[in-house]
C-alpha cells in the first residue's frame, strides 16, 4: 500500500520556461540584418487564439511571418518567441 502525499505538500510550482537567447545577445552584424522588431503591444491570454502582438506596426498572432526569415512562434506571458532564420529568440514584452 502506497502512502499518498497530502495536497498541501504537492509542489505546484510551474516548470521554468525554456531559456532562450534575447535579441540583445545577437552579434551586431546579425542584429543589423534584421528589421527593427519594435514590440509596441503584447496581449497574452490563456487561449492561444486570443493572443496577439503589435510588432513593427503590424497586428500579429502566433504563426505569422512579419518579415522574410522571421516567424512568430509563440506569445508567452514574458514576451514572444521568434524564429530568425531558424534560431529561436525571446523578445521581451515592453
Amino acid at each position: 500500500m502506497q502512502a499518498s502525499v497530502p495536497p498541501e505538500e504537492v509542489n505546484l510550482t510551474p516548470l521554468p520556461a525554456e531559456s532562450l537567447p534575447t535579441l540583445a545577445s545577437l552579434d551586431a552584424g546579425t542584429r543589423a540584418q534584421l528589421p527593427p522588431l519594435k514590440l509596441s503591444m503584447h496581449v497574452f491570454a490563456e487561449a492561444p487564439a486570443q493572443r496577439f502582438v503589435i510588432l513593427d506596426g503590424q497586428r500579429l498572432g502566433e504563426g505569422a511571418s512579419p518579415a522574410a526569415g522571421i516567424v512568430l512562434e509563440e506569445i508567452r506571458r514574458e514576451g514572444l518567441v521568434i524564429s530568425v532564420n531558424g534560431q529561436r529568440l525571446l523578445l521581451a514584452r515592453p
